[in-house]
């Protein structure tokens, strides 16, 4: 009996030492393949944009001011608020085929509702009520000044950030500690979130979804965020 509970002690002081390094680990492992996820989405947009004298992808919610909504490849359908159907952003990608498929827009960090198998299925038409989330937020095609001296961006501009990891809110979040940028030049880089500064300026989730006046001004964090990244470079 005396042998048995020496065991089963040793048994979890080893589990209890191990499974952090686990956990890192497979963090770690999940970044990485966030990061080979972004830098096939840059190929992609050095594709698009070697057919569009170097332009990125519009953005319909980035031209309205919605700056939560920009994580989503398609607008939906919603006649209430006037919304065109079709692919939108990152969705133009896909919809000509610049990317092999939409998974690649998807984190495999992610644990809330936006999976791809959860949102696959409003990738056939684009034209689905709903906009299909993914897990990247795209960072537009024009610059974030005042509106009145909106530029518009360029794969050229040095030092641009064309995705971040989802900053909708903390749900959307991908990575604990840090996020993924994919740069202009189709390279990535980690930034760690010291403080978990980001991460806390979120909103806990997605509350304001419903109430458009209260949607079109959620995206204040996000240009807080993105104003500390140096998104236009």
């Amino acid at each position: 009996m005396i042998e048995l509970i020496v065991v089963l002690s040793v048994i979890v002081l080893l589990t209890s030492i191990l499974l952090p390094g686990l956990q890192a680990a497979r963090d770690g492992a999940r970044r990485v393949m966030c990061s080979a996820n972004q830098r096939q989405i840059g190929v992609a947009f050095m594709l698009f944009g070697s057919d569009e004298s170097g332009r990125l992808p519009k953005s319909w919610f980035q031209e309205e001011g919605r700056i939560s909504d920009m994580m989503a490849m398609t607008t939906g359908s919603s006649e209430a608020q006037n919304t065109p159907a079709g692919f939108d952003g990152l969705g133009l990608l896909w919809k000509d085929r610049y990317i092999d498929s939409p998974a690649c827009c998807f984190c495999p960090a992610h644990t809330s509702e936006h999976t791809f198998e959860a949102t696959r299925g409003k990738f056939v038409t684009g034209t689905e009520p709903d906009p299909a989330f993914c897990n990247y937020h795209y960072t537009g095609h024009l610059t974030h000044e005042d509106p009145s001296q909106r530029m518009r961006r360029r794969l050229t501009d040095p030092n641009l950030v064309l995705l971040t990891d989802g900053l909708r809110s903390r749900e959307d979040f991908n990575h604990q500690h840090g996020i993924n940028l994919l740069m202009s030049d189709g390279s990535t880089i980690y930034r760690a979130d010291t403080g978990s500064m980001f991460l806390n300026s979120l909103p806990e989730s997605e509350e304001f979804a419903g109430d458009f006046v209260e949607e079109m001004a959620a995206g204040e964090w996000i240009m807080r965020i993105w104003a500390e990244l140096e998104i236009d470079g």
